[in-house]
């Protein structure tokens, strides 16, 4: 229930963020951009990071019936993460991706194509330095777990029930 909690406070976090960012005048085009008319970047938003990060986990895990099942709760976990994963790419990419005006009212040229949205496409260095982080923080996370003893020994119900005081 917690883990739906915590969901629903982003999904509130995101939404708060986009509208003041539609106060500003300045922030419609970007706004716009990751909203409506960003190609990849507004279908990640809307699909991956909205429905697939925010509504269906906080469906499961609200639910009478799948709210109260470790499979659903897992899966439930494992959308959340990767609705996380398309909200850090819609952020980072989608706002690199976006034309941005230097100097309001002077025109700046250069022969990098400006004002034109670029796709990108991670070259297999970046992937294998992206799979490389991922890899040495689960050796991190194993090395504390063998060393902190953060896990019990033993999950029998004796165990169990002493540890928490009951009889």
């Amino acid at each position: 229930n917690l883990l739906g909690v915590f969901i629903a406070a982003s999904l509130y976090f995101v939404f708060v963020y986009h509208i003041t960012n539609l106060y500003f005048t300045k922030h419609h085009g970007l706004e716009a951009f990751i909203l409506m008319d960003g190609g990849i970047h507004t279908l990640l938003f809307w699909v991956g990071q909205v429905v697939l990060g925010y509504l269906l986990p906080m469906a499961i895990l609200f639910h009478p019936g799948l709210g109260n099942n470790r499979g659903w709760i897992a899966l439930a976990s494992v959308l959340a993460i990767l609705g996380g994963l398309a909200q850090m790419y819609v952020t980072i990419i989608g706002g690199q991706a976006y034309p941005i005006e230097m100097f309001p009212g002077y025109k700046v040229s250069s022969s990098f194509y400006d004002g034109v949205v670029h796709a990108y496409n991670p070259s297999l260095l970046e992937v294998m330095l992206g799979l490389g982080g991922v890899a040495v923080s689960l050796i991190m996370v194993a090395f504390a777990i063998k060393v902190l003893r953060f896990l019990p020994e033993r999950l029998d119900d004796e165990t169990v029930a002493a540890l928490h005081g009951a009889k």
